[in-house]
């Protein structure tokens, strides 16, 4: 029967003697003489300090102990003993790491890393990792000076490398390892990285394996705190094969690139990985080595560590170790890059079956779980993707994976939130943003308070929303991530607006606004003067409005955005209706239709202020109206857009009572209990329907709520601005 190889954690010790490969062409006696005197030396030494002897290869050896004391003051003991022996110049190397048991060998990422310390060491000393300093740094009987972070070229491993001290250990010239040495990150500026999907030389079908290693190199580094790294989405926006390093720098606002690529020949993949800093115009690592097919699970946590190394950045994820099936994670990276690239349904149904092949062969790959319950999710089988989510919590905990825990508890709050089911959702927002902040993963952390500050907002609870939106904007600033604060600056302009506070949303919509001009993003700009341009239109400032929308109009026609060009025309024809050019403003409502049905895109059809229903119906035009309406209740069914089928449908009956048709009462009063919360106009436009002074009551307490949280200037403007005006006044003929 085949023994099945296992894997342990261990001190492992590499020696050899320097100048052997020479001494053998001179003296092939002498030299073989060498290493039996070596043999009789080591190999009593291994025994005394607790270690294996594993092998001899050629003039070197191969041993391991269970602690890294035991393994460096076997090395010392080594170069004392062969001190003043001419012909054994010994050099030693020790690591921490990864071996794997094969029969009577041992192999392994570990055994590779000590090899190649053991080439670096100076003759007669000793060189140890990091993680060995690390473990003799609070002994007083070890001392050792730093060579620095080093690339140990060939292998694709970047480390922090010491030389023990001693009176009988020579000590390295620091001079010789400059030019390996790497000059990691080292200012007070945040680092920021680029990290550009690998290229993929080997052949086609073979591609997932360059992008797959690249998004979870792009996730991974993402939580790693301090750190701003640019999205994968980003990245794809650029046409990053035909721009210069420093353009996509410039592009991304990045201060690093890292690029590679890979190649898988046979059971073997090439590897090349180049980091370069665009401030100071230099590569700072790079390396070309191989790796095996069966360590395809180690490429991306290997470069993860060489890059946040090289950019003095360390993470808090500390997943426990457990070795996953390499055919298992092909499958993954293959389902994972079939679902992100799909043209059809066809191509999520095969990588639902990648991913069940995946977890069938290693059910302790999360990923796999994860992208299989999103999948689901994303197809509004809600039940099936709760099926394959919940049971995997338990999983992830037991297994020490604490960020893919957070992340499953944020997967399972966005399928509550789509189920309707806020406080459920929350609580697992809640639960997924404690895990992110005790990792101190600031890009997690950010994604989770944005989502609960949107959920916030859906609810119309505006004061929360902003709370949680705040919040991410310090993340954000302390990473000086101008993209991202860009975005957020106009999401807290949109929650002022919600709130009656208009001038506080022209400010933050003009903050997004100058940071859009200074990094030079022209879509950005068109969507904050739209945004601005409904400011104004809410004031009452029609001509200013009209000017801002007019600009983002003429941007996003360059650009040949044709959804985006859509939104400004609705803006556009809504302003013109409130200013009463209700001929102007069907004209504009009109083109929005026409691109529409030309893209086949529906959701800009479905709000009613933004369509020829309402324009219609303002200006008593029943019949016409609803045509209209009836047409966007049909579109909105099909993206359960709740709010908007409230209001449109209240339009809809509106325009059938004044035409004393028939109508269902029953198709509003479940719409209603379907909203989680419904807005003052809404409120407002129920009252004229259902004629129910509550309606009324509602739409006038929110007004005056939304009033009493502004100054006084800014409450008088605010209740005199065309919607707020007209509730008030309603509101008092009928009490009086």
């Amino acid at each position: 029967m085949e023994n099945t190889p296992t894997r342990k954690l261990a001190a492992i010790m590499f020696t050899d003697i320097a100048g052997f490969t020479k001494s053998m062409s001179y003296d092939e006696q002498l030299a073989i003489q060498a290493v039996r005197k070596k043999r009789t030396i080591i190999q009593p030494l291994i025994n005394e300090y607790n270690g294996i002897f594993v092998k001899e290869i050629g003039d070197g050896t191969l041993s391991y102990f269970n602690s890294a004391i035991d393994a460096s003051n076997c090395a010392i003991s080594i170069q004392e003993k062969t001190y003043n022996v001419e012909s054994l110049n010994i050099r030693v190397g020790i690591h921490i790491g990864d071996i794997v048991f094969d029969k009577d060998d041992v192999f392994g990422d570990g055994v590779n890393i000590a090899s190649r310390l053991e080439s670096l060491s100076p003759v007669g000393g000793v060189c140890i990792s990091s993680n060995v300093y690390d473990e003799l740094s609070n002994k007083k009987e070890f001392d050792a000076v730093s060579l620095g972070l080093q690339s140990l070229k060939g292998v694709g491993r970047v480390i922090e490398i010491y030389a023990l001290k001693g009176d009988k250990l020579r000590h390295p010239n620091q001079l010789e390892y400059k030019n390996t040495r790497i000059e990691k990150h080292d200012d007070d500026e945040i680092p920021s990285i680029a990290i550009i999907p690998f290229d993929n030389k080997g052949a086609e079908e073979d591609v997932f394996y360059a992008y797959g290693i690249s998004t979870d190199l792009i996730s991974d580094c993402s939580g790693a705190g301090l750190i701003r790294v640019a999205s994968l989405k980003d990245v794809e926006k650029l046409d990053y094969n035909n721009l210069e390093t420093i353009e996509i720098a410039k592009k991304l606002l990045v201060r690093y690139i890292a690029q590679g690529t890979l190649w898988k020949m046979g059971e073997m993949f090439q590897l090349s990985i180049e980091l370069y800093d665009t401030k100071e115009k230099k590569v700072i690592w790079s390396d070309r080595w191989q790796e095996k097919w069966k360590d395809l699970t180690s490429i991306k946590s290997n470069l993860t560590d060489g890059l946040l190394k090289s950019l003095n950045t360390s993470s808090k994820i500390k997943d426990i170790d457990t070795p996953l099936d390499t055919q298992a994670y092909e499958y993954y990276l293959k389902a994972n890059y079939k679902y992100e690239k799909r043209k059809s349904l066809e191509d999520a149904e095969i990588a639902k079956g990648l991913l069940q092949k995946a977890i069938d062969i290693d059910n302790n790959l999360l990923e796999a779980h994860h992208l299989l319950g999103h999948i689901h999710q994303t197809a509004g089988d809600y039940d099936t993707a709760m099926k394959i989510l919940t049971p995997i919590l338990k999983l992830a905990q037991d297994l020490g994976r604490m960020r893919m825990l957070g992340i499953i508890f944020n997967g399972i709050g966005n399928i509550k939130l789509d189920q309707g089911d806020i406080n459920l959702a929350l609580g697992n927002f809640e639960k997924s943003l404690k895990i992110f902040e005790e990792l101190d993963d600031k890009y997690l952390m950010g994604a989770s308070l944005l989502g609960i500050g949107n959920m916030y907002y859906s609810k119309g609870n505006y004061d929360k929303a902003l709370e949680y939106w705040f919040r991410v904007l310090k993340i954000n600033e302390e990473l000086n991530n101008k993209n991202r604060i860009k975005s957020i600056y106009n999401n807290i302009g949109i929650a002022y607006l919600e709130k009656g506070n208009f001038e506080e949303s022209l400010n933050f919509h003009n903050r997004s606004l100058k940071i859009a001009e200074e990094i030079d993003d022209i879509s950005s700009m068109s969507f904050s003067f739209v945004n601005i341009g409904i400011v104004y239109s809410n004031k009452g400032n029609y001509d200013q409005a009209l000017d801002y929308c007019d600009k983002s109009l003429e941007i996003r026609e360059k650009l040949g955005d044709q959804k985006q060009i859509g939104v400004s025309l609705t803006r556009l024809g809504y302003t013109h209706y409130s200013k009463g050019e209700y001929k102007k403003s069907l004209e504009y409502f009109d083109r929005v239709i026409r691109i529409n049905k030309e893209i086949g895109y529906k959701r800009g059809l479905t709000f009613p202020k933004s369509g020829k229903g309402y324009v219609y119906f303002m200006t008593n035009k029943y019949e016409e109206a609803i045509k209209e309406l009836q047409e966007s209740l049909t579109l909105q069914d099909e993206i359960q857009f709740i709010g908007i089928q409230l209001i449109t449908t209240v339009y809809l009956y509106l325009a059938f009572k004044n035409l004393n048709r028939d109508y269902d009462n029953t198709v509003i009063d479940s719409l209603i209990k379907k909203n989680q919360y419904i807005v003052f106009e809404t409120n407002f436009r129920l009252y004229q329907f259902l004629e129910e002074l509550c309606y009324l009551e509602s739409s006038h307490k929110q007004i005056q709520s939304l009033s009493k949280e502004l100054k006084l200037d800014e409450k008088n403007k605010f209740l005199n601005y065309p919607i707020p005006k007209i509730i008030t006044e309603t509101y008092n003929n009928v009490k009086n």
